[in-house]
């Protein structure tokens, strides 16, 4: 396989997803999507800032080397990574555990109005393909970074911990593996069973050239049409049908001309049952 720099030219790739119209969901909460619409941008977020400690593992690792003939001292294998920018989609065709991890809903007794608006998500469809065409917009925007869309794979925590050795001790690229854009994107796509049920999809922006002496920031914003990206949407079915009716409005009045689909996972369902024999009365 040939690896791409990351000082190379800039590029786009695909990890792990032959089917590129698969779909894949994303909660926004629902200020922030509010803000995207107005905007027309929506910020990758630098993986060191997220909640899991151990969202970049490589970062975590200190080669050692007092075995070697000369020996050499410890070495952090993170002065040998690019920053990186990433947003979480999932496969994951919906489920109550991700609703209630991703958006807060709790309901007034007596207005029956949501008392966590702020927390309060909105579920987005889109598909690989959307968002690698994105990518080709952003590219013309300026050439600084390379864009890999990519499947998480999920592993035990040894079995991450080898693939970085083994990565580290192959002949011609040894560390040096982490500086090509595929390595990179791989370090960022090996995750822990813990997560498994997020079937999570990355969309990660690979700085080329970084200089040391700055910081990175913790967001990078990127230029989006939402009508274009966004194939469809839905609000958090807990929410009652007139509070429903107000997101719509807010979210047409902010700009979305997209798909609004009713979810009904916490409808109640009267079922009719056709009986074809007589049964004793209660």
């Amino acid at each position: 396989m040939e690896f791409t720099q990351i000082s190379a030219d800039p590029c786009r790739q695909v990890a792990r997803l032959p089917d590129l119209d698969v779909i894949i969901r994303r909660i926004f909460p629902l200020r922030r999507f509010l803000n995207i619409l107005r905007s027309q941008e929506i910020g990758l977020v630098a993986p060191h800032t997220w909640e899991d400690p151990r969202e970049d593992p490589t970062a975590l690792c200190m080669l050692e080397g007092s075995r070697l003939s000369p020996p050499k001292g410890q070495q952090s294998l993170a002065a040998y990574l690019a920053p990186v920018w990433a947003q979480c989609w999932s496969l994951n065709p919906g489920s109550d555990t991700l609703l209630r991890a991703y958006s807060r809903v709790s309901i007034d007794p007596k207005s029956q109005r949501n008392n966590a608006r702020d927390g309060e998500g909105v579920i987005v469809t889109t598909t690989v393909r959307n968002l690698f065409s994105a990518a080709e917009i952003w590219h013309a925007d300026g050439a600084d970074s390379h864009f890999v869309i990519g499947r998480v794979e999920y592993l035990d925590d040894r079995e991450i911990g080898q693939r970085i050795v083994n990565a580290c001790n192959t002949d011609g690229y040894g560390p040096t593996f982490f500086r090509t854009v595929q390595g990179r994107a791989e370090s960022l796509l090996w995750k822990r069973t813990y997560f498994e049920h997020e079937q999570e999809v990355r969309l990660m922006l690979i700085a080329r050239d970084w200089p040391k002496d700055q910081s990175v920031p913790p967001v990078r914003n990127v230029r989006v049409d939402p009508n274009i990206v966004f194939r469809s949407i839905s609000f958090d079915p807990r929410l009652i049908s007139f509070e429903k009716r107000e997101r719509e409005e807010e979210i047409r009045e902010a700009g979305f001309t997209g798909e609004i689909r009713p979810d009904h996972s916490y409808q109640k369902i009267i079922n009719l049952l056709e009986m074809r024999r007589n049964w004793p009365d209660p």
